[in-house]
């Protein structure tokens, strides 16, 4: 299970890598619509008069973006951020149904487990050793398509209920449901890491950019071809990358907070739906204890048999 668990471990940083390419990769077609929805107040490349500069319109524009290099790289570092947005915030839908289908499976099979042992719950579980943990159903649930390539919950059912000895105990279970909490809450909390950078990196690539506009501005001023009081709202221009990306990095700073917090309560509640449904009711509390009782089981019925052999002797001779 050490191996299952690399591998587990493995294709899920895999699994990160590939999202983060698609977010790339989705971004180029986001950023253009972004451009199309913010560069709406430009009327032929040009700016609007000083009163523009009271209305949303001129602040939400984007004058700076087909300046220089560095404009449209910028937008489409937004819209990569908006893309992983929006696609994170449909991985977490798709984790929480999962988690209900798995609840409902765990309800479904497990539920008639008891929670603690009842007496004559030995005999029943060498009598029933397949139904003490109905393992190949719940692997069934497991592998069920599509959810077993995109569910955390599916995933981890199916190491959790995977022994080709047999049933797992309760303490195999519990060791391995560590393992797997441990790989997915660092997984999924790195998982983050190349979204903050980006977003960190926005303001100051706005300030580069502000810098180049505001030098574009101050040529013909310095030239004599333009006075300042003509080209003012120009200027001023010149600050809305800058302004722009801090209010973009702070809001994909609130973005990524939030659903980072969401995505804690989920895995949270995840783990708890395993300890509660499958651990807590788990038969075996440990990989040896289905044979000690088929020994133990052996001992007894050969000590019956001898004392019923005794006592039919004791019979006979006072006969």
């Amino acid at each position: 299970m050490e191996y299952g668990i690399r591998r587990y471990e493995s294709s899920q940083r895999l699994w990160w890598f590939s999202f983060f390419l698609l977010c790339l990769l989705v971004g180029f077609p986001v950023s253009g619509r972004l451009q199309a929805w913010f560069g709406r107040s430009l009327v032929d490349g040009t700016l609007k008069p000083k009163e523009a500069l009271r209305g949303a319109d001129f602040w939400l524009s984007t004058p700076w973006a087909s300046q220089g290099l560095l404009g449209p790289v910028i937008v489409y570092l937004v819209g990569v951020l908006v893309a992983c947005l929006v696609l994170r915030t449909l991985w977490l839908v798709v984790q929480i149904v999962g988690t209900f289908l798995v609840a409902g499976s765990l309800k479904r099979y497990c539920g008639a487990l008891p929670r603690v042992s009842k007496p004559g719950g030995s005999e029943w579980l060498l009598e029933n050793p397949t139904k003490a943990l109905p393992v190949e159903s719940l692997a069934r649930e497991a592998c069920r398509l599509p959810w077993s390539l995109f569910s955390l919950a599916h995933k981890r059912l199916r190491l959790l209920v995977s022994d080709g000895r047999g049933i797992p105990s309760s303490d195999e279970m519990l060791q391995r449901e560590q393992r797997l909490e441990g790989v997915d809450w660092q997984l999924v909390g790195s998982s983050w890491d190349a979204f903050r950078s980006i977003g960190r990196a926005l303001p100051l690539l706005g300030f580069v950019q502000s810098a180049w506009v505001f030098y574009l501005w101050l040529q013909p001023v310095m030239d004599g071809a333009q006075d300042v009081g003509s080209a003012a709202v120009a200027g001023i221009a010149s600050l809305l990358a800058l302004v722009q990306t801090v209010g973009a990095a702070l809001a994909f700073a609130l973005g990524s907070g939030f659903l980072s917090r969401l995505e804690n309560l989920y895995l949270s509640r995840l783990d708890g739906l395993f300890y509660d449904q499958l651990l807590a009711r788990a038969p075996l509390h440990n990989a040896d204890t289905l044979l000690i009782l088929k020994s133990l089981s052996r001992h007894f019925q050969d000590i019956q048999e001898r004392l019923k052999r005794l006592e039919q002797a004791l019979l006979r001779e006072r006969s």
